[in-house]
């Protein structure tokens, strides 16, 4: 898969600002995903080894709709040198991305990504970033932090309440009965609205707790309780 090369990444802080705010005036937070067959889902896992040093991995999967049957799945892993500075994640974490998806064979209909997208009048997130070198609609999906969480969310599945951050962009959104929402966020060449109803095809209501647990909170290591069985296929005693 081809993306946009914007810009270059070895830059400097100041640098990143400037080219992050020329970005954010071409994110496109309009339209929606008809028929839609291909799904695409980036996720992103950071180790900070310092303020200077991180090793990312990124991970892209390709499934059918509406089966979500997994048809394609690459990875790639880069050390990054960009410092960890608030605001300027993608410039952290999207070069990983951007390996994995030139791996790809197939080319989804829409992505949904780890981090925000459009949240606010000015904000640009990761997932924009993404939006914008792969020019698909995009939509942001992360863990809502504990001051967004409100007792006003119904435990309905679809229930949703705007996250109010310079303007009404972004929702948490209620896609499993009992736990906790998503912040979804329309990140690219897709409204609010569809955004939801995407993230909602995405995640099943069916989506078992610990499976959706481990895609709220993916650094939190969360894994199923039951231990896989093991069968002993043959044996050989040593000579």
């Amino acid at each position: 898969m081809k993306t946009h090369q914007l810009h270059p990444w070895n830059v400097s802080v100041e640098q990143a600002r400037a080219i992050q705010k020329n970005l954010s005036a071409w994110v496109v937070t309009e339209g929606r995903c008809r028929s839609p067959r291909l799904l695409g889902r980036i996720e992103m896992a950071c180790t900070h080894e310092n303020h200077n040093l991180a090793t990312v991995q990124a991970s892209v999967s390709i499934r059918a709709l509406p089966s979500l049957q997994l048809l394609e799945r690459k990875v790639s892993i880069r050390t990054s040198e960009f410092p960890a500075v608030e605001g300027l994640a993608s410039f952290r974490k999207v070069p990983a991305v951007v390996a994995a998806l030139a791996k790809l064979v197939r080319v989804p209909d829409v992505i949904i990504c780890d981090g925000r997208g459009r949240t606010g009048s000015t904000s640009f997130g990761v997932a924009s970033h993404v939006g914008l070198i792969t020019n698909l609609p995009t939509i942001g999906i992360r863990a809502p932090r504990p001051r967004l969480l409100s007792d006003l969310l119904g435990n309905t599945r679809g229930c949703w309440l705007p996250v109010i951050d310079g303007g009404v962009e972004a929702v948490l959104l209620r896609v499993i009965e009992g736990l906790d929402p998503l912040m979804v966020s329309p990140a690219h060449r897709i409204d609010l609205e569809d955004a939801m109803r995407q993230v909602l095809k995405f995640v099943p209501a069916n989506t078992p707790a610990q499976e959706y647990l481990q895609l709220l909170y993916p650094e939190a290591g969360i894994r199923g309780k039951l231990t896989t069985p093991l069968t002993l296929v043959s044996s050989r005693r040593p000579a």
